[in-house]
């Protein structure tokens, strides 16, 4: 955690811990890494067969996808002072990212976020754990809206590769490399899809815990399965057009390398026939 002095004289205006919080209250940033190193601390390991760490970071990293965590310990989550402050300093980042801020109320705690940050409003024994939750699934979020980019940046081009799924041809040849890296590239993330699936259709824990239902109402706000069921549904689709054609340049390839061995074939004969006549009429004129 940051000390809220700290964070006062370095972090800029929109991400300093707010004036009035109780004590124990501070701000963690958040990076997620696929190899911790050991001047970072780890808060949270995310579970197999996801190999990432949540790990603690400066105010000023440059990691992309970090995570800004608001903990506010507090016995009365109503408290409209607390419950302003923590919204404003959520409200502030989602101006900056352009995206709606959402709200829960659960069991005694309030819970605002956006994308990239959080404040979290519980009483301090049960802070912890929905604070662990929520880096979880927001790393399961993070993830399915790259997915989700990527995919949407990806459509125009396969758009433009779909004619080569029917006919393939010479002057197509030179594309083989580039469809065979989208064609990775599509089940790079048929495997990142595969990863999250166990996580985002999880059932419901029993017996329920605050953490976990916190965890599961952020899944359902976020449509997280619905999202993962349609991703699925088009990355169906990229992996059949690039299948095609990958399975057209290799029909191809094929059929031009038996014409080519008929030609051969073909003119081996005809020498062999024209030596052999040379050495026919060589024979008659002794």
């Amino acid at each position: 955690m940051i000390a809220k002095d700290t964070l006062r004289a370095t972090l800029p205006a929109d991400v300093r811990l707010p004036a009035g919080l109780p004590n124990g209250s501070a701000i963690q940033c958040i990076a997620f890494v696929s190899e911790k190193n050991s001047g970072q601390a780890v808060v949270l390991e995310l579970p197999m067969p996801i190999l990432r760490y949540a790990v603690s970071v400066k105010p000023d990293s440059n990691e992309q996808n970090t995570l800004q965590a608001l903990t506010i310990p507090t016995n009365n989550h109503q408290d409209a002072d607390l419950q302003l402050a923590a919204r404003d300093w959520v409200a502030a980042g989602a101006l900056e990212n352009k995206s709606p801020l959402e709200m829960m109320t659960l069991q005694g705690s309030q819970v605002f976020w956006t994308v990239g940050r959080v404040a979290i409003l519980a009483q301090g024994d049960r802070l912890e754990a929905v604070r662990l939750a929520l880096i979880e699934a927001f790393w399961f979020e993070s993830e399915l809206c790259d997915i989700e980019r990527t995919l949407g940046d990806a459509w125009p081009q396969m758009e433009a590769d779909l004619p080569l799924a029917f006919a393939f041809n010479e002057r197509a040849l030179r594309k083989q490399p580039q469809l065979k890296k989208r064609f990775q590239q599509v089940l790079l993330i048929r495997a990142r899809l595969a990863r999250l699936g166990p996580h985002v259709h999880a059932p419901h824990l029993h017996p329920p815990t605050l953490a976990s239902q916190v965890a599961e109402r952020f899944r359902e706000r976020s449509r997280m399965l619905h999202r993962h069921g349609f991703l699925e549904d088009q990355v169906d689709v990229f992996e059949k057009v690039y299948d095609s054609c990958g399975q057209r340049a290799s029909d191809f390839v094929q059929s031009r390398t038996g014409h080519m061995l008929e030609w051969i074939i073909i003119i081996l004969l005809l020498t062999q026939s024209l030596l052999w006549g040379f050495g026919l009429l060589t024979s008659m004129g002794k």
